[in-house]
Protein backbone atom coordinates (compact mmCIF):
# COMPACT_ATOMS: atom_id res chain seq x y z
CA UNK A 1 0.00 0.00 0.00
CA UNK A 2 2.91 2.33 0.03
CA UNK A 3 2.49 2.93 -3.68
CA UNK A 4 -1.12 3.72 -3.29
CA UNK A 5 -0.72 5.79 0.11
CA UNK A 6 2.41 8.06 -1.84
CA UNK A 7 0.24 8.36 -5.25
CA UNK A 8 -2.80 9.62 -3.02
CA UNK A 9 -0.50 11.94 -1.73
CA UNK A 10 0.38 13.38 -5.23
CA UNK A 11 -0.80 17.10 -5.30
CA UNK A 12 -0.89 16.91 -9.26
CA UNK A 13 -3.38 13.96 -9.97
CA UNK A 14 -6.67 13.74 -10.95
CA UNK A 15 -8.93 11.05 -10.73
CA UNK A 16 -11.99 10.84 -12.99
CA UNK A 17 -14.60 7.94 -12.21
CA UNK A 18 -16.83 7.72 -15.49
CA UNK A 19 -20.33 5.13 -15.22
CA UNK A 20 -23.65 4.78 -16.61
CA UNK A 21 -27.06 4.49 -15.24
CA UNK A 22 -30.06 2.08 -16.91
CA UNK A 23 -32.58 0.56 -14.44
CA UNK A 24 -29.69 1.19 -11.79
CA UNK A 25 -32.14 1.59 -8.64
CA UNK A 26 -31.15 -1.19 -6.54
CA UNK A 27 -27.15 -0.69 -7.28
CA UNK A 28 -26.27 3.23 -7.80
CA UNK A 29 -25.73 3.59 -3.68
CA UNK A 30 -24.33 1.81 -3.01
CA UNK A 31 -22.54 1.66 -6.44
CA UNK A 32 -21.31 5.34 -5.44
CA UNK A 33 -19.75 4.68 -1.61
CA UNK A 34 -17.83 1.83 -2.69
CA UNK A 35 -16.38 3.76 -5.47
CA UNK A 36 -15.65 7.11 -3.76
CA UNK A 37 -14.51 5.15 -0.87
CA UNK A 38 -11.57 2.96 -3.04
CA UNK A 39 -10.91 6.87 -4.91
CA UNK A 40 -9.59 8.22 -1.54
CA UNK A 41 -7.19 5.60 -1.95
CA UNK A 42 -5.98 6.10 -5.64
CA UNK A 43 -5.58 10.29 -5.73
CA UNK A 44 -6.60 13.10 -3.85
CA UNK A 45 -8.43 14.94 -6.18
CA UNK A 46 -11.81 13.00 -7.64
CA UNK A 47 -15.16 13.66 -9.35
CA UNK A 48 -17.79 10.49 -10.53
CA UNK A 49 -19.94 11.51 -13.50
CA UNK A 50 -22.78 9.23 -14.34
CA UNK A 51 -24.54 9.31 -17.36
CA UNK A 52 -28.57 8.76 -17.22
CA UNK A 53 -28.84 6.86 -20.41
CA UNK A 54 -32.91 7.98 -20.46
CA UNK A 55 -33.15 5.44 -17.44
CA UNK A 56 -37.04 4.55 -17.07
CA UNK A 57 -36.87 4.17 -13.42
CA UNK A 58 -35.74 6.76 -10.44
CA UNK A 59 -32.36 6.39 -11.02
CA UNK A 60 -31.71 9.67 -12.06
CA UNK A 61 -33.67 11.21 -8.36
CA UNK A 62 -31.53 8.85 -6.42
CA UNK A 63 -28.14 11.02 -7.99
CA UNK A 64 -29.63 13.95 -7.63
CA UNK A 65 -30.19 13.28 -4.23
CA UNK A 66 -25.95 11.77 -3.88
CA UNK A 67 -25.06 14.78 -6.05
CA UNK A 68 -26.66 17.58 -3.50
CA UNK A 69 -24.71 15.91 -0.54
CA UNK A 70 -21.39 15.34 -2.46
CA UNK A 71 -19.75 17.66 -4.79
CA UNK A 72 -17.61 15.36 -6.08
CA UNK A 73 -20.39 13.67 -7.84
CA UNK A 74 -22.44 14.98 -11.09
CA UNK A 75 -25.11 13.87 -12.72
CA UNK A 76 -25.17 14.18 -16.94
CA UNK A 77 -28.72 13.55 -18.17
CA UNK A 78 -29.08 12.29 -21.65
CA UNK A 79 -32.57 13.67 -23.38
CA UNK A 80 -33.52 9.86 -23.99
CA UNK A 81 -32.14 6.16 -24.29
CA UNK A 82 -28.69 6.46 -26.68
CA UNK A 83 -27.38 3.04 -25.58
CA UNK A 84 -24.79 2.08 -23.28
CA UNK A 85 -21.89 3.14 -25.93
CA UNK A 86 -23.03 6.23 -26.54
CA UNK A 87 -23.79 7.43 -23.06
CA UNK A 88 -20.18 5.97 -22.34
CA UNK A 89 -18.55 8.23 -24.69
CA UNK A 90 -20.64 11.33 -23.52
CA UNK A 91 -19.23 10.50 -19.97
CA UNK A 92 -15.73 10.40 -21.12
CA UNK A 93 -15.98 14.15 -22.74
CA UNK A 94 -17.13 15.59 -19.20
CA UNK A 95 -14.67 13.89 -17.72
CA UNK A 96 -11.22 16.26 -17.00
CA UNK A 97 -8.77 13.58 -14.65
CA UNK A 98 -5.45 12.62 -15.41
CA UNK A 99 -7.05 9.07 -15.31
CA UNK A 100 -10.33 8.10 -16.06
CA UNK A 101 -11.57 5.05 -14.59
CA UNK A 102 -14.93 3.69 -16.70
CA UNK A 103 -16.71 1.11 -14.82
CA UNK A 104 -20.50 -0.11 -14.92
CA UNK A 105 -22.86 0.63 -11.95
CA UNK A 106 -24.20 -2.84 -11.83
CA UNK A 107 -21.57 -3.84 -9.44
CA UNK A 108 -20.71 -7.48 -11.27
CA UNK A 109 -17.60 -5.11 -11.82
CA UNK A 110 -16.30 -4.41 -8.23
CA UNK A 111 -15.50 -0.61 -7.82
CA UNK A 112 -12.79 -1.85 -5.64
CA UNK A 113 -10.68 -3.21 -8.68
CA UNK A 114 -9.87 0.77 -8.84
CA UNK A 115 -7.27 0.07 -6.58
CA UNK A 116 -5.65 -2.89 -8.32
CA UNK A 117 -5.54 -1.84 -11.55
CA UNK A 118 -4.06 1.71 -9.92
CA UNK A 119 -0.86 -0.50 -8.80
CA UNK A 120 -0.98 -2.61 -11.62
CA UNK A 121 -0.52 0.45 -13.62
CA UNK A 122 2.47 1.90 -11.50
CA UNK A 123 4.62 -1.47 -11.98
CA UNK A 124 3.18 -1.05 -15.76
CA UNK A 125 2.85 2.08 -16.80
CA UNK A 126 0.59 1.98 -20.07
CA UNK A 127 -1.91 4.40 -21.04
CA UNK A 128 -4.74 1.96 -21.32
CA UNK A 129 -5.39 -0.91 -18.48
CA UNK A 130 -9.00 -2.81 -19.94
CA UNK A 131 -10.71 -5.78 -17.90
CA UNK A 132 -10.93 -9.35 -19.27
CA UNK A 133 -13.34 -11.71 -17.45
CA UNK A 134 -11.30 -14.56 -16.12
CA UNK A 135 -14.49 -16.54 -17.24
CA UNK A 136 -17.82 -16.16 -19.07
CA UNK A 137 -20.52 -16.39 -16.79
CA UNK A 138 -23.78 -16.51 -17.53
CA UNK A 139 -25.54 -19.88 -18.99
CA UNK A 140 -24.88 -21.91 -22.31
CA UNK A 141 -26.44 -19.88 -24.30
CA UNK A 142 -24.87 -17.05 -22.74
CA UNK A 143 -21.64 -18.62 -23.25
CA UNK A 144 -21.82 -19.77 -26.41
CA UNK A 145 -22.98 -16.37 -28.15
CA UNK A 146 -20.50 -14.64 -26.63
CA UNK A 147 -17.78 -17.13 -28.19
CA UNK A 148 -19.52 -16.61 -31.28
CA UNK A 149 -19.11 -13.37 -31.32
CA UNK A 150 -15.73 -13.51 -30.73
CA UNK A 151 -15.13 -16.28 -33.23
CA UNK A 152 -17.28 -13.90 -36.23
CA UNK A 153 -15.97 -10.67 -34.77
CA UNK A 154 -12.40 -12.03 -35.57
CA UNK A 155 -12.96 -13.53 -38.91
CA UNK A 156 -14.53 -10.54 -40.14
CA UNK A 157 -12.82 -8.28 -38.81
CA UNK A 158 -9.24 -6.77 -39.08
CA UNK A 159 -9.53 -5.35 -35.32
CA UNK A 160 -8.74 -8.28 -33.01
CA UNK A 161 -10.59 -8.36 -29.68
CA UNK A 162 -9.58 -10.51 -26.87
CA UNK A 163 -11.94 -12.73 -25.43
CA UNK A 164 -14.15 -12.15 -22.78
CA UNK A 165 -12.71 -8.04 -22.59
CA UNK A 166 -15.28 -5.85 -20.64
CA UNK A 167 -15.70 -2.16 -20.96
CA UNK A 168 -14.07 -1.66 -17.54
CA UNK A 169 -10.51 0.27 -18.09
CA UNK A 170 -8.15 2.79 -16.67
CA UNK A 171 -7.24 5.30 -18.53
CA UNK A 172 -4.51 7.71 -18.76
CA UNK A 173 -5.43 11.44 -20.30
CA UNK A 174 -4.09 11.29 -23.58
CA UNK A 175 -5.70 7.96 -24.53
CA UNK A 176 -9.19 9.29 -23.47
CA UNK A 177 -8.46 12.81 -25.71
CA UNK A 178 -7.03 10.45 -28.82
CA UNK A 179 -10.23 8.05 -28.37
CA UNK A 180 -12.91 11.00 -28.09
CA UNK A 181 -11.01 12.44 -31.52
CA UNK A 182 -13.18 9.27 -33.74
CA UNK A 183 -16.55 10.57 -34.83
CA UNK A 184 -18.25 7.55 -35.18
CA UNK A 185 -22.34 8.22 -35.34
CA UNK A 186 -22.53 4.57 -34.22
CA UNK A 187 -19.57 3.46 -31.71
CA UNK A 188 -18.52 0.43 -30.61
CA UNK A 189 -16.46 0.58 -27.49
CA UNK A 190 -14.10 -2.17 -27.65
CA UNK A 191 -12.93 -2.23 -31.11
CA UNK A 192 -13.05 1.81 -31.10
CA UNK A 193 -11.01 1.73 -27.81
CA UNK A 194 -7.86 -0.57 -29.46
CA UNK A 195 -7.99 1.94 -32.37
CA UNK A 196 -7.01 4.21 -30.53
CA UNK A 197 -3.79 3.16 -30.17
CA UNK A 198 -1.11 3.67 -27.31
CA UNK A 199 0.15 1.06 -24.88
CA UNK A 200 -2.27 -0.80 -23.55
CA UNK A 201 -2.32 -3.90 -20.98
CA UNK A 202 -4.81 -6.23 -20.08
CA UNK A 203 -6.26 -6.50 -16.30
CA UNK A 204 -7.96 -10.16 -15.14
CA UNK A 205 -10.51 -10.06 -12.86
CA UNK A 206 -13.77 -11.98 -12.01
CA UNK A 207 -17.19 -10.61 -12.25
CA UNK A 208 -19.04 -10.41 -8.97
CA UNK A 209 -22.40 -10.20 -9.55
CA UNK A 210 -25.29 -12.55 -10.76
CA UNK A 211 -27.80 -10.67 -12.72
CA UNK A 212 -29.15 -11.74 -16.02
CA UNK A 213 -26.92 -9.71 -18.69
CA UNK A 214 -29.36 -7.15 -20.40
CA UNK A 215 -27.75 -7.69 -23.65
CA UNK A 216 -30.30 -9.90 -24.90
CA UNK A 217 -28.98 -12.56 -28.11
CA UNK A 218 -31.26 -10.11 -30.56
CA UNK A 219 -29.16 -7.17 -28.78
CA UNK A 220 -25.95 -9.22 -29.21
CA UNK A 221 -26.99 -10.19 -32.98
CA UNK A 222 -27.34 -6.59 -33.38
CA UNK A 223 -23.71 -5.32 -31.91
CA UNK A 224 -22.64 -7.97 -33.97
CA UNK A 225 -23.57 -6.58 -37.20
CA UNK A 226 -22.73 -2.88 -36.27
CA UNK A 227 -19.28 -4.32 -35.53
CA UNK A 228 -18.66 -6.14 -39.12
CA UNK A 229 -20.47 -3.22 -40.95
CA UNK A 230 -18.19 -0.46 -38.97
CA UNK A 231 -14.85 -1.81 -38.61
CA UNK A 232 -14.09 -3.79 -41.39
CA UNK A 233 -14.80 -4.16 -45.15
CA UNK A 234 -13.89 -8.12 -45.02
CA UNK A 235 -17.50 -9.34 -46.31
CA UNK A 236 -17.30 -6.85 -49.67
CA UNK A 237 -14.14 -8.31 -50.07
CA UNK A 238 -15.52 -11.81 -49.73
CA UNK A 239 -18.82 -11.04 -51.71
CA UNK A 240 -16.11 -10.05 -54.30
CA UNK A 241 -14.00 -13.13 -54.23
CA UNK A 242 -17.10 -15.29 -54.07
CA UNK A 243 -18.58 -13.20 -57.61
CA UNK A 244 -15.56 -14.39 -59.23
CA UNK A 245 -15.46 -17.61 -58.71
CA UNK A 246 -19.32 -18.16 -59.33
CA UNK A 247 -18.38 -16.15 -62.59
CA UNK A 248 -15.86 -18.27 -63.57
CA UNK A 249 -18.13 -21.64 -62.91
CA UNK A 250 -20.45 -20.10 -65.03
CA UNK A 251 -18.47 -19.62 -67.62
CA UNK A 252 -16.95 -23.03 -67.61
CA UNK A 253 -20.21 -24.09 -67.11
CA UNK A 254 -21.94 -21.87 -70.24
CA UNK A 255 -19.02 -23.76 -72.29
CA UNK A 256 -19.39 -26.79 -71.52
CA UNK A 257 -23.26 -26.60 -72.30
CA UNK A 258 -22.12 -24.99 -75.91
CA UNK A 259 -19.58 -27.92 -76.46
CA UNK A 260 -21.97 -30.39 -75.23
CA UNK A 261 -24.48 -28.89 -77.77
CA UNK A 262 -22.24 -28.51 -80.48
CA UNK A 263 -20.83 -31.93 -80.35
CA UNK A 264 -24.65 -34.05 -79.52
CA UNK A 265 -27.82 -33.41 -77.69
CA UNK A 266 -28.84 -31.82 -74.54
CA UNK A 267 -31.16 -33.11 -72.68
CA UNK A 268 -33.86 -30.75 -71.71
CA UNK A 269 -34.11 -30.31 -67.64
CA UNK A 270 -36.57 -27.76 -65.99
CA UNK A 271 -35.70 -28.50 -62.68
CA UNK A 272 -32.36 -28.23 -63.05
CA UNK A 273 -32.73 -25.07 -64.51
CA UNK A 274 -34.80 -23.46 -62.19
CA UNK A 275 -32.22 -24.85 -59.28
CA UNK A 276 -29.83 -23.04 -61.49
CA UNK A 277 -31.64 -19.39 -61.36
CA UNK A 278 -33.51 -19.90 -57.77
CA UNK A 279 -29.83 -20.61 -56.20
CA UNK A 280 -28.19 -17.20 -58.10
CA UNK A 281 -31.50 -15.28 -57.21
CA UNK A 282 -30.86 -15.98 -54.00
CA UNK A 283 -27.34 -15.69 -53.54
CA UNK A 284 -28.14 -12.21 -55.56
CA UNK A 285 -29.93 -11.39 -52.72
CA UNK A 286 -27.92 -11.75 -49.71
CA UNK A 287 -25.53 -9.96 -51.75
CA UNK A 288 -27.74 -6.74 -52.02
CA UNK A 289 -28.97 -7.01 -48.72
CA UNK A 290 -25.29 -6.86 -47.55
CA UNK A 291 -24.35 -3.71 -49.31
CA UNK A 292 -27.37 -2.41 -48.22
CA UNK A 293 -26.21 -2.60 -44.17
CA UNK A 294 -23.24 -1.04 -45.95
CA UNK A 295 -24.94 1.93 -47.08
CA UNK A 296 -27.17 2.38 -44.02
CA UNK A 297 -24.00 3.07 -42.24
CA UNK A 298 -22.65 5.26 -44.80
CA UNK A 299 -25.90 7.24 -44.76
CA UNK A 300 -25.67 7.31 -40.43
CA UNK A 301 -21.78 9.01 -40.89
CA UNK A 302 -22.74 11.59 -43.58
CA UNK A 303 -26.23 12.87 -41.69
CA UNK A 304 -23.62 13.87 -39.02
CA UNK A 305 -25.90 13.96 -36.14
CA UNK A 306 -24.90 14.31 -32.99
CA UNK A 307 -23.91 10.87 -30.70
CA UNK A 308 -25.99 11.60 -27.90
CA UNK A 309 -27.88 15.05 -26.55
CA UNK A 310 -27.13 16.12 -23.29
CA UNK A 311 -30.46 17.59 -21.67
CA UNK A 312 -28.77 18.51 -17.90
CA UNK A 313 -25.88 18.72 -16.08
CA UNK A 314 -26.39 18.52 -12.41
CA UNK A 315 -23.75 19.44 -9.93
CA UNK A 316 -20.76 21.69 -10.65
CA UNK A 317 -17.27 20.48 -12.04
CA UNK A 318 -15.10 19.12 -8.75
CA UNK A 319 -11.80 20.39 -10.15
CA UNK A 320 -12.92 23.61 -11.21
CA UNK A 321 -15.40 24.61 -8.82
CA UNK A 322 -17.57 25.91 -11.85
CA UNK A 323 -21.40 24.75 -12.04
CA UNK A 324 -23.26 23.44 -15.11
CA UNK A 325 -26.96 23.08 -16.12
CA UNK A 326 -27.97 23.20 -12.94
Amino acid sequence: MTVLHDLAESPKLRLSIVTTLYNSRSTISEFVQRALAAAQVTAPDVELIIVDDGSPDDSAAIVRGIVDRDPRVRLVQLSRNFGHHRAMLAGLQQAHGDRVFLIDSDLEEAPELLVAMTAELERNPVDCLYGVQRGRKGGVAERLSGRAFYWLFGAMSEVRIPQNVSTLRLMSRRYVDSLLLFRDRNPVFVPLSLLAGYPQAPHYFTKDGTSQTTYSLRKRISLLVLAITTFSGRPLQLMFAASVVLSLLGLTYGAYVVIRAATGTVQDGWSSLMAVVVFFFSLNAVFTGLIGLYVKQILEEVKDRPRSVVQEIYGQDSFSGTGRGE
